[in-house]
């Protein structure tokens, strides 16, 4: 294995080594190297006992020089959109080095449990077949081996599931709602303060709240369950808005500055403040992909007549009206 992969992998390499790393993933003429240095890393962590290296630390570090980028042009813009595609791209390892260091260390215990830092997400497949994609901040714990009455996860923030079919009900647990499916596609969302959503794709399931209201949901629908009372409202919506970030996109139609600004937190990783309440329920409808957040909050400033500024104390974006 060659020196530079090793060291990024330990989350010890010099910012040459990275450089070389990088390299791998977008220079096309590197892919039978990247090919087999990823064999044998894979061989390697199959056959050694020993932790698989955290590289949370070296996740962080690449969003960091993303995010903590003053808004600026000419060779700045460049660079930030670099690295967001760069980070975009290596977090395929990185994900990969999440799931065995859970793996390994949740052996001889119940539940395994994977999760995915802010600004990134994460791709597996469930003992039983089915794929899950995790969104960022979230957390999926499930047992290593299903029993035979019911296939339950527990889930905290997003997850997409295309659910393996099977006799055996399949089950998302969150805070407040239940979902229970035999076989189908669908989204959950249940983060903290907000109000958790499910979308279906394809297929059916039944959810359950916390208060022992019931609904089944057809493809095309979403429930919202509200976390004060655990009522739930159905609408039929466009499930790929919903679903497109397990394709690396986020696509807003009409939704208020307030919940643009949450989901862009989320992804980029960076703390972002309204300055005036008055332009909180400003609408945007739009489609991101690989684009940095520099360029998005362009985007913002241009369709929505907003200015934004970087403030370096609080490490933070903060959005004004034009005045």
């Amino acid at each position: 294995m060659k020196e530079y992969y090793r060291k990024y992998l330990e989350n010890n390499c010099t910012e040459e080594e990275f450089q070389q790393f990088v390299e791998l993933f977008v220079k096309p003429d590197k892919k039978l190297v990247l090919d087999a240095q990823m064999k044998e890393h894979w061989k390697l962590t199959k056959a050694q006992e020993t932790e698989t290296p955290d590289l949370t630390d070296t996740l962080h570090k690449i969003h960091y020089e993303i995010n903590s980028q003053e808004p600026r042009t000419g060779k700045t813009r460049k660079l930030v959109t670099y690295l967001t595609r760069v980070a975009a791209v290596l977090f395929i390892p990185l994900a990969i080095a999440f799931f065995f260091t859970l793996d390994k260390t949740e052996i001889g215990t119940e539940l395994q449990t994977v999760s995915t830092p802010l600004a990134s997400k994460t791709y597996f497949v469930l003992p039983d077949g089915s794929e899950v994609w995790l969104n960022s901040g979230s957390t999926l714990s499930y047992p290593k081996k299903f029993d035979r009455k019911k296939r339950l996860v527990k889930l905290t923030g997003e997850a997409y599931f295309d659910v393996q079919k099977s006799k055996t009900p399949f089950e998302v647990e969150t805070e407040n709602v239940q979902v229970h499916v035999l076989g189908t596609a669908f989204n959950v969302m249940s983060y903290a303060d907000t109000n958790p959503e499910v979308t279906l794709e394809r297929g059916k399931v039944q959810l359950l709240s916390n208060s022992g209201a019931q609904q089944i949901l057809e493809p095309g629908e979403q429930a919202v369950i509200n976390s004060a009372n655990s009522t739930i409202q159905v609408q039929k919506v466009d499930t790929e808005i919903y679903s497109s970030w397990i394709d690396n996109k986020l696509i807003f139609r009409d939704e208020s500055l307030k919940d643009v600004v949450e989901r862009l937190e989320r992804w980029y990783n960076i703390s972002i403040e309204i300055d005036d309440e008055y332009i909180s329920d400003k609408k945007l409808t739009a489609t991101i992909e690989y684009e940095s957040i520099t360029e998005v909050m362009d985007l913002l400033e241009i369709t929505l007549s907003l200015k934004y500024e970087y403030d370096k104390n609080e490490r933070k974006l903060i959005v004004k009206p034009i005045k």
